[in-house]
């Protein structure tokens, strides 16, 4: 029998098993793998990056969201398996052409090679055959690094031992070689977006960006819908998730542990024996007592943000776009990704609709910011725009940036897209920080964890987090050990 869905709004329950605070992806995984094996679950979105942010009526996204597909993520298709959601996934997305559009040129990288190739020879003549050479290059080094994730090590290691373990494994993996792309090549823009880190390792560059060029894929209503299709799972299979607006007021703790949170605007204590955060350790300090907040922020500055993915939003009639552009394109070093607009606003209006969602690599801090080096940015992006789609901008109904408009970033409840510098000693070049946090029994399932990984790294460390929890409880799911075992 399908387990009773839980209703919208306050808890069901004062203590819990495990209470998963923060709304990135690797949260709401986390709930809803915990809730299938029969954990009592809470998830509290908190940070507000589980939802789009509402500006005058539109739904609009915090960043642009760009994934290969789960088959060839093999802890992703796990987890879908896991939770009946593989269909669901599957159908949801699409694969559209990147197009790599110049005032001077336009083409795509088709997914069939003839037409490829022929695209290529029409728009870069003499070069297509390097372009293409130095593209396959870079997908298939992706596939060198399978046997690394396949032996499922305990990565990143835990402690002394499980370095220890990992140590004498390593002479069977790489090393492994970095992106082949040349350092001029247009399609290296895609890196912030394959991964959240500032200068990517040769890992990151074969993996991450390898699969992101070889299958482009968009999941409709982006990372903020692939949240709630977890975080949905996690309620049917009876985890308690509060709204996407509740937020934690203050996590408290008993001697060294963390024991309990509140949440803002009410009295009620909400207890669980673990919690696991997946939400960045700068936001989590804050949450703490003060004589706490040290620690966190001592390993926040461990993996300090030395540059971010700027994201601005255009709503717009379709018409107003160019005829022939497409869902994906790079526009002189700006990613553009266009879906239908969404949001209450949207009934009200006649005709199509379209949210155009723009991104730029700065190096410049923005949040909480001044308001005139955001609006700079958005006039840069628009300059790189205005070859391509001159009179776009005029025809817009609404402009509108998450540093700006976004509750949670005004606030300073979290930074939408940062890029993080890790650590020299990072393992493989991808590691940050481990599953467990400067608190006991605060675990980490976030994107910090394995940021050179991207969505597969945010997926691992909530599958992490998940085994240290039923470790620490004593509880596993049968059938998952027996999958584990065969």
């Amino acid at each position: 029998m399908k387990p009773t869905a839980q209703p919208r709004g306050a808890p069901g329950r004062h203590v819990y098993d495990v209470i998963v605070v923060g709304g990135q992806v690797g949260g709401a995984i986390s709930a809803a793998l915990l809730a299938r094996r029969g954990f009592k679950v809470l998830l509290v979105p908190h940070d507000g990056q589980g939802a789009p942010y509402l500006h005058q009526g539109f739904l609009l996204p915090n960043a642009p969201f760009v994934m290969p597909p789960p088959k060839v993520v093999e802890p992703f298709e796990e987890v879908l398996a896991e939770l009946g959601l593989t269909v669901a996934a599957h159908r949801s997305l699409t694969r559209p052409a990147l197009q790599l559009l110049q005032s001077e040129r336009w083409f795509e990288l088709r997914s069939d090679p003839k037409e490829r190739a022929v695209e290529l020879k029409r728009a870069l003549g003499a070069s297509s055959d390097a372009f293409e050479e130095a593209w396959q290059r870079a997908v298939t080094q992706a596939e060198a690094s399978n046997g690394l994730f396949r032996a499922k090590l305990d990565f990143p290691p835990e402690g002394v031992v499980g370095r220890w373990r990992l140590n004498r494994q390593l002479p069977r993996f790489g090393p492994f070689e970095g992106s082949t792309l040349p350092s001029g090549s247009p399609l290296r823009e895609l890196l912030p977006l394959a991964a959240c880190v500032a200068a990517p390792s040769p890992l990151t560059g074969a993996r991450a960006l390898g699969r992101l060029l070889a299958w482009p894929s968009v999941y409709p209503g982006g990372r903020e819908a692939l949240y709630e299709l977890f975080a949905e799972r996690a309620r049917e299979l009876g985890a308690d998730v509060v709204g996407d607006e509740d937020v934690v007021e203050e996590l408290g703790f008993r001697g060294a542990s963390a024991s309990s949170i509140r949440l803002a605007g009410g009295p009620i204590t909400y207890r669980a024996d673990l919690f696991i955060a997946a939400m960045d350790l700068d936001g989590l300090s804050r949450l703490v007592p003060e004589g706490r907040q040290s620690a966190f922020q001592r390993a926040s500055a461990q993996l300090p943000v030395k540059k971010r993915l700027f994201t601005m939003n255009a709503v717009l009639p379709e018409a107003a776009l160019p005829r022939g552009l497409g869902t994906l394109a790079l526009i002189h070093g700006v990613l553009v990704q266009v879906a239908p607009a969404r949001g209450p606003a949207v009934e009200a209006e006649k005709g199509e609709l379209r949210v155009l969602t723009a991104a730029m690599e700065t190096a410049l801090p923005l949040r909480g910011g001044d308001e005139t080096q955001v609006r700079a940015h958005v006039e840069q992006i628009w300059k790189a725009l205005e070859a391509v789609m001159p009179f776009t901008r005029a025809r817009a109904r609404l402009e509108s940036t998450p540093w700006l408009h976004a509750p949670s970033v005004v606030d300073g409840r979290v930074e939408p897209s940062p890029l993080f510098e890790l650590p020299a000693d990072a393992w493989f070049g991808v590691t940050g920080h481990p599953t467990q946090s400067p608190a006991k029994r605060l675990l980490l399932a976030s994107r910090q964890v394995l940021p050179g990984l991207g969505l597969e790294g945010e997926v691992l460390a909530a599958v992490r987090a998940v085994q240290r929890v039923e470790r620490t409880l004593k509880r596993q799911d049968p059938l998952n050990k027996a999958r584990q075992s065969a």
